[in-house]
This record gives structure tokens, C-alpha cells and sequence, in this order.
């Protein structure tokens, strides 16, 4: 039982996520989609979402097919073809893949702008985050444009906890 009325932060993402699947749409791995790269999970994307982000000088290498995010930090690949054999490297997109960065600016939302520094910044001053409540309240008003928005072309929100939760265990170690 929650004494404080607090909901466990699942509950606040899995809330926040089923106000707009369609713009803030929940990550969908499947292990069964390997990547072409490492062999790891991946989700769908839209042809839209990958025009968004590749580089517009690489356009012509997007085929009609369906395309998939990998969502493996270690690897390089971020977009492979289903039907082909071509892939999209971090160093072909518009912007930066936090989910594969190790170096700031590590984007963590891309709708609102938030990423690791304001995380570290926020817990080094408080103790803890606000980011994940934010973005989940923003979700609640509809204020997200994840498939336009993020690489991945789906919401952040899960990947900003764990973020979260890495950067406060790291907090805590270092104490």
C-alpha cells in the first residue's frame, strides 16, 4: 500500500503512454527482428520518421521498404531495411541517438529537450529527477511528437527512467 499517494513510476509511464499512443507511442522490441549489425532487438519505424532523421544528402538510399530502429546502445546501426541489406550508422542521422551516445550532449527527450546534463544537474542540486513526471505530463496534455521527433520513433519515457535510475545509482555510489 502507497501511503503518500505517490503512484510507482511504471504506473505514471504506463498511464502516460496510453493517453496518446499515436504521438507518444510505447517502444515495441522484438527480439525476433534482429539487427543487422549485432544481431540484437529492434522496433518498427515510419518511412516518415526515417526522412526526418537521416541526413536529407542519403535520402536516395531509403527504399520503400519497412525499416527498423536498433535499439542496442553498443551498436552503431540505427536503422537497417527488412528487405535489403541497407543500414543507417549514428553518424548518418540529423541528430544525435542518446540511447547510443556516451558523450554530451546525450539527448534523453527529443519532444522537450531534455538530456543527461539536465538530469545530473537536477540530482546533484535535489537528490532526485523531475524529468520523467514532466515528460509524463506533457504526454497527459498531448504535447509530444515522438515519431517525428525521436530516432527511435517511439516515446522516450521508459528509456528516461532508466537513465534516471543509472544516474542516481551513480550518485549514490559516489557518496
Amino acid at each position: 500500500m502507497d501511503c503518500c499517494g505517490e503512484k510507482p513510476q511504471e504506473a505514471v509511464i504506463a498511464e502516460a503512454l496510453s493517453v496518446d499512443p499515436i504521438n507518444a507511442p510505447e517502444p515495441q522490441d522484438d527480439p525476433e527482428r534482429e539487427c543487422l549489425g549485432c544481431s540484437g532487438a529492434s522496433r518498427p519505424v515510419t518511412r516518415k520518421t526515417m526522412f526526418l532523421m537521416v541526413r536529407p544528402e542519403l535520402f536516395s538510399r531509403i527504399g520503400q521498404g519497412q525499416y527498423r530502429f536498433c535499439s542496442d546502445p553498443k551498436c552503431r546501426v540505427v536503422y537497417f531495411s527488412e528487405d535489403t541489406a541497407v543500414t543507417f550508422l549514428t553518424e548518418d542521422l540529423r541528430v544525435r541517438v542518446g540511447l547510443k551516445e556516451r558523450v554530451d550532449p546525450i539527448p534523453l527527450c527529443y519532444c522537450f529537450g531534455f538530456d543527461e546534463k539536465d538530469a545530473r544537474e537536477e540530482i546533484a542540486r535535489t537528490g532526485a529527477s523531475t524529468i520523467p513526471k514532466r515528460i509524463a505530463a506533457l504526454i497527459k496534455q498531448k504535447m509530444c511528437a515522438c515519431p517525428a521527433r525521436n530516432p527511435s520513433g517511439a516515446c522516450c519515457l521508459r528509456e528516461v527512467n532508466e537513465a534516471i535510475e543509472r544516474l542516481m545509482n551513480k550518485t549514490v555510489e559516489v557518496d
